[in-house]
């Protein structure tokens, strides 16, 4: 009888098998099996029912294209498989098992013989879901190499001759030096000719070379193909570049039958890009022959035009920002934001208890107020309140009758503050601006954006053009979208119910069946004598924390983004098939990781997305970033998802990830997830790359890397109020205040698995970092930094001889706009002018000081702006000025700190412990501090740096009193603005 069961497709197979695995207890807990495990399984099967064989390649090409899989771990011949989508089919399937079963007995047909099935349909099945032939795949990308054949040498075989450490392979010399065979080397060429000699006899090549270059992997292949009829043995095969290093690649003897081919892996970073040829050189010699072999081929590796301006290939398939929601705050908050959160009578209930609701909140334990079960609502409503400060502050600088200048930029224009009723000084690059003209009663408006805010003017970049001899009405809005993408990201949280994981009590489990990855060579060899970056590395590639965020502690000058550099290498090499995604909150932070990744990485793996705002500034972006970005070819254009599925590493600021959220990217694309500088981003912002980003139900699909330092400045609140009830709080603090992160009571040593802290400072003279060191990182960093910060010792300004910092005090007086709470302090400006005019021209110890090697640092915006001014007039302008948060994360041979304040009861903000600290440890080399030390002792922080310099006699200038009693432990700021919740003090 004719059997007319229809056969199971290749799916319904892959589907049967993975059940079967799972019944069978193969799959790990989080969906891991080996595929070895799964290959056989479905071999058996699908010749069971085709009576054909799979091939290894078509069943990796189906397993990477199956709905099943979620992660395919080729180091570790693993794949990761969708449990609940497995459970899911079983139930499909077992109704219509059920059917089946019945309806075979009905037939009686269960036993018949089966009839051959037409194999066409299954061929076809592998061919659609298998992406490429890998022997086609590498030729396909190999277009960044040429090689070309030089010559074939014969000469007679020396069987005691071995190559050593400095070994000539033409002449077969060895050498006791690098000197003699530099000398001798030298002999043949710069590119290594062969010539033919009495010995050396051109002969036929008895191989064909072929290298597959791959610039998407850390490795390419060379394939040796041996086309005569006769055996080939080959001994060695080598890399000779132009420094003359020769570099072996394979030195074990190796028999090619006739016909038959071998592949060696060269790692690419010998394939450097270079206009110059290099040499590849094969020793090898026919079977049964006497005489030994020398081929040459000239190797060079050029720049291919990159990809990403080729426009043609990316003309579909754009990403596109989809739907994001308003946001908007409460009408209840609104209300309390316009009555400046003071208590009012005329509040209604509703109103009353959100007041009383943040009045508790307020005064509650910073510690543990903040909890899984309030997290969203808590996140939510602190930045509606910097959204409603925000929208307040905007409101109220105005011109009513502003004239704008054109620059030389089309659609850019100037607009000096003079025009404003109160100088607009809580503004930020990108917020809206609008422009109203009234002329006989025809009312036009033009919007645009902030591009540049000087002290006396504001540059804006409008949408359209204006005349400039009119006078206009000009009016400031708040640009909602980063606000909004953050309550995007904590909706995404309680839709997700990811809260409890960002409040571990309890280290995860270690688990066995993990394979643990070994890591033999260091990118970075200042790392080999770096336990901790070692640890921290070794910990990350594991993925020990998991499911918990690894923390990566970086104090000053501890190479923190050498670590997360040597880490995403690390896991590039040992998991190829990983996908990386690198945000931080500044642009720079992201541009530093990229351009230092650039070193070890081909280009092709990096790809880096700017916000439509970085087209604005091409000119400050290097060239070699612009080239791995959206920014190539000179203006902004949004990636396509085949840049952003198809790039190994992703890097881009936070808010970029909330812009790929919205714009439905796929949540178990990344399996790696780094966040820079996570110290200075708030909690919400730091969700952004989280939050829909990698995350689904109850889970995050991704290993979260956070690395940062919660003594250094946190993020940029513009709401004191938000700021105080814990936005300014980061998630990396946050979670290090928790008992799981912090130190054991006992041991004084943090758990590894979870955080490691990095204490060896390369940055600075030990006397510039010992201050911090004691108060804020318990005194454990090393001075590790080079000799070239101990130039200022014995120099003839500092008091103390072998002590670079100077304390100079001055009572100069304060002075303010008034138009500005900002202080600025001329007698300060006028120090400051002093020394650089000193240290410009004499230099320190004969040692010539440039403009670049020096930083000028004040707090206050308006001693900032003199300060350039001064400059400006001096004519001085190579020198770097700005604000504590413009140097964080930056390092200067001198840094002069101007603290500007004087004469005043208390420090005001400067009472700051974060902004203190990251002002002292910008310096390598030498610190001068200019302030009225009076003033500074009243703060508990300032008072003990004044000591310490007292301690160490650095202090000059003006003579004052070191008293305790001075202290102000609150300052006017703080106690005025708890006056607002007093009702519970």
């Amino acid at each position: 009888m004719q059997n007319n069961t229809k056969k199971a497709s290749v799916t319904e197979i892959l589907s049967n098998v993975l059940d079967v695995c799972h019944g069978e207890g193969l799959l790990a807990p989080d969906g891991t099996v080996d595929s070895d495990v799964v290959f056989r399984r479905f071999t058996a099967e699908v010749f069971r029912q085709y009576r054909q064989d799979v091939r290894l390649r078509e069943f990796q090409a189906l397993m990477g294209r199956s709905s099943f899989v979620t992660e395919a771990i080729p180091d570790q011949k693993q794949y990761r498989i969708n449990v609940e989508k497995v459970l899911a089919e079983r139930k499909k399937k077992e109704p219509v098992a059920e059917k089946k079963e019945a309806a075979e007995k009905e037939a009686g047909n269960s036993n018949q013989e089966r009839k051959p099935f037409n194999m066409n349909p299954f061929l076809s099945s592998l061919e659609d879901c298998c992406l490429i032939d890998d022997e086609t795949y590498l030729e396909k990308i190999s277009t960044g190499v040429e090689m070309t054949y030089a010559i074939t040498v014969s000469r007679p075989m020396d069987p005691g001759h071995s190559a050593q450490g400095y070994s000539c392979l033409i002449c077969r010399e060895n050498f006791r030096s690098a000197m003699g065979y530099l000398h001798h080397i030298s002999t043949h060429g710069q590119t290594l000719t062969i010539q033919e000699s009495a010995i050396l006899r051109r002969t036929k090549s008895a191989l064909n070379v072929t290298l597959l270059y791959d610039e998407y992997q850390l490795m390419s292949t060379l394939k040796l193909a041996n086309p005569e009829g006769n055996q080939v043995i080959v001994n060695g095969v080598y890399i000779y570049h132009k420094q003359f290093e020769l570099f072996p690649i394979d030195l074990q003897e190796i028999v090619l039958e006739p016909g038959e081919s071998r592949g060696f892996l060269i790692q690419n970073r010998l394939l450097v890009k270079s206009p110059d040829k290099y040499s590849l050189l094969i020793t090898y010699r026919r079977g049964g022959d006497q005489w030994d072999l020398l081929e040459q081929h000239y190797l060079r590796v050029y720049e291919v035009k990159d990809f990403s301006r080729n426009q043609e290939r990316y003309n579909e398939d754009v990403i596109t920002p989809g739907y994001l929601g308003k946001y908007l705050p409460p009408k209840d908050l609104c209300t309390l934001a316009a009555n400046n959160f003071e208590v009012v009578s005329s509040y209604t209930p509703a109103e009353k208890k959100l007041h009383d609701d943040i009045r508790a909140y307020y005064h509650a334990d910073p510690k543990t107020r903040l909890n899984a079960s309030n997290y969203c609502q808590t996140l939510e409503l602190l930045t509606h309140i910097q959204d409603l400060k925000i929208q307040c502050d905007l409101a109220q600088y105005r011109a009513e009758d502003a004239t704008i200048t054109p620059t030389q930029m089309q659609r850019l224009y100037r607009i000096d503050t003079a025009h404003f009723t109160s100088l607009p000084v809580n503004l930020a690059e990108g917020d809206i601006v609008q422009l109203t003209i009234d002329r006989s009663g025809d009312s036009r408006k033009v919007q645009g954006t902030i591009a540049q805010i000087l002290y006396d003017h504001i540059v804006v970049e409008l949408d359209g053009r204006v005349q400039a001899d009119c006078r206009y009405k000009f009016e400031l809005q708040a640009n909602r979208l980063v606000c909004r993408l953050e309550l995007n990201a904590l909706d995404i949280v309680r839709r997700h119910e990811l809260a409890p994981l960002f409040f571990p009590s309890e280290a995860p489990k270690k688990r066995a069946w993990r394979k643990v990855e070994m890591i033999t060579a260091w990118v970075n060899c200042s790392m080999a004598d770096n336990v901790e970056q070692q640890t921290a590395v070794r910990n990350i590639l594991n993925r020990v924390s998991d499911p918990l965020p690894y923390i990566v502690f970086g104090p000053p000058g501890t190479g923190k983004t050498t670590t997360i550099v040597e880490a995403i290498v690390q896991i590039c090499s040992h998991h190829p098939t990983a996908r990386i995604l690198v945000a931080a909150q500044s642009n720079a932070a992201c541009d530093e990781v990229a351009i230092r990744l650039m070193k070890h990485l081909a280009p092709k793996m990096l790809f880096r997305i700017y916000s439509r705002s970085a087209g604005k500034r091409l000119g400050e972006i290097p060239e070699n970033l612009q080239q791995i970005s959206n920014l190539a070819g000179g203006t902004h254009r949004w990636p396509t998802w085949e840049e952003v599925y198809k790039t190994k590493i992703l890097i881009c600021s936070l808010s970029i990830c909330g812009r790929l959220v919205q714009s439905r990217i796929r949540s178990n694309h990344f399996r790696y997830v780094f966040i820079d500088e996570c110290g200075s981003a708030s909690e919400p912002a730091a969700l952004t790359a989280l939050a829909g980003m990698v995350s689904s139900r109850g889970r995050l699909n991704a290993s979260v890397v956070l690395a940062g330092d919660p003594y250094q400045l946190g993020p940029v609140i513009r709401s004191e109020l938000a700021a105080k009830m814990g936005l300014g709080m980061s998630m990396l603090e946050r979670l290090m205040n928790l008992p799981v992160y912090q130190k054991d009571p006992i041991t004084k040593l943090y758990n590894t698995q979870l955080i490691t802290k990095l204490v060896k400072n390369y940055r600075s003279h030990e006397a510039l970092i010992k201050f911090s060191n004691e108060q804020f990182y318990d005194g454990e960093l090393q001075c590790l930094a080079s000799s070239q910060v101990s130039l200022a010792e014995n120099w003839r300004w500092l008091p103390n001889k072998t002590f670079p910092i100077i304390l100079h005090t001055v009572f100069g007086s304060n002075k303010r706009s008034q138009k500005s709470k900002s202080f600025m302090n001329q007698t300060e400006i006028d120090t400051v002018e002093f020394y650089l005019d000193f240290l410009l021209k004499t230099g320190i110890n004969d040692r010539k000081i440039a403009q670049e090697d020096i930083g000028i640092i004040s707090p206050y915006q308006l001693q900032v702006q003199r300060l350039k001014q001064m400059c400006q007039d001096k004519q001085w302008p190579s020198l770097e000025i700005g604000s504590v948060e413009q140097f964080q994360g930056r390092e200067k041979l001198v840094i002069i700190l101007s603290t500007a304040r004087s004469h005043t009861p208390d420090v005001g903000f400067l009472n700051n412990v974060k902004r203190l600290n990251v002002a002292l440890t910008r310096a390598k080399a030498l610190l001068i501090v200019i302030g009225n030390s009076n003033t500074l002792q009243t703060d508990p922080n300032w008072y003990e740096f004044i000591k310490y310099c007292t301690t160490k006699e650095a202090i000059v200038g003006r003579c004052f009193g070191l008293d305790a009693k001075r202290i102000v432990e609150r300052t006017n700021r703080d106690a005025r603005f708890d006056a607002l919740f007093n009702v519970l003090v």
